[in-house]
């Protein structure tokens, strides 16, 4: 303290030059307060904009042009205001023309860093997306058990839901959960199905609200999906399930399944249909198939979009 005294004192200059050192340092903080904060934003808008762009390009594989053209415009889009940027799209990715990286890039410049001989730094943020041409679970909460749907190729085919199968079936399962059940535009039910599903006894009339708005955002031409055994099941009579809380898979005759019984994956297939009827007071619902998908093969319907707004995901 007593040698800062001094140097405060001494009229040879000493002082000035240490007032000079200590801006330094000083700048050198704000430098880094300061600078540092705007390239951690920038990256933060940077990396939202390259999310953005790659999701919305990927839905457009593996239409190359298509989807550079959208990773652009979305780019650009989630960027405006912002100073100049470089956008670079690349697709296939890694060899794969179902992903799409987009790079978003820009020059920064620096302000109190300059004082320390730093004038800009680029920053770039990365993501990659994959298009998933595949069902992501959407369908009604049910499991067609007896309506045969072969021949729906040759002639139409209809089926009917939520009917008394055998005792206290109706065709219900528990595998599901109830997306806006209160928005009459956004309603839909999401199936748990890769593990199979379980059946469950009795009518559960407390659903009808949500099947009734789903029937109106699709009746009378858009696709709907249900799960339903497959043709070879139905005909043979026997189905592959597991008990409850018991671990094995045993063969059961289709006419005494049990409330809770698991039905395998490999029994089911996908059904896509259209809605023919809703009759809300004896709770059926005819449908009208048009295409059959073999889920527990890895085929699914390659047009699909999600009622959460597409078939694409963020892997990198």
């Amino acid at each position: 303290m007593n040698m800062l005294a001094r140097f405060i004192k001494n009229e040879d200059g000493t002082a000035l030059v240490l007032v000079a050192a200590l801006m330094v340092g000083l700048m050198g903080c704000v430098a880094l307060v300061i600078d540092v904060g705007a390239m951690y934003s920038t990256k933060a808008e940077l990396q939202n904009a390259a999310d953005a762009a790659a999701l919305a390009a990927a839905r457009k594989l593996p239409n190359v042009g298509a989807a550079i053209t959208t990773a652009e415009y979305y780019a650009a889009l989630n960027l405006n205001g912002a100073e100049e940027y470089d956008i670079t799209a690349t697709t296939p990715y890694d060899g794969d023309s179902t992903k799409i990286e987009v790079v978003c890039t820009r020059n920064v410049p620096y302000t109190f860093a300059r004082v320390l001989g730093f004038t800009d730094i680029d920053i770039s943020a990365r993501a990659v997306a994959k298009k998933y041409s595949q069902w992501a679970g959407e369908a009604l909460p049910f499991i067609n058990l007896d309506d045969d749907y072969e021949g729906y190729k040759y002639s139409q085919i209809e089926i009917v839901l939520w009917e008394d199968t055998g005792p206290g079936d109706f065709e219900r399962m528990y595998s599901y959960e109830i997306l806006y059940p209160d928005d009459p535009d956004r309603c839909y039910f999401r199936v748990d199905y890769e593990n199979g599903v379980v059946l469950e006894k009795g009518v559960d009339a407390s659903i009808k609200d949500a099947i009734r708005h789903v029937y109106n955002q699709h009746y009378p031409d858009k696709p709907v999906y249900v799960l339903s055994l497959s043709s070879e099941v139905m005909n043979s009579g026997q189905v592959l399930v597991k008990e409850k809380d018991k671990g094995e898979w045993i063969f059961r005759s289709l006419s005494k399944l049990k409330n809770n019984d698991r039905v395998h994956p490999s029994q089911l297939v996908l059904l896509e249909c259209t809605f023919d009827e809703y009759n809300e007071k004896n709770k059926l619902l005819h449908l009208t198939v048009l295409n059959v998908y073999d889920i527990a093969n890895g085929e699914f319907p390659p047009d699909y979009v999600s009622p959460e707004g597409g078939t694409s995901r963020l892997v990198g």
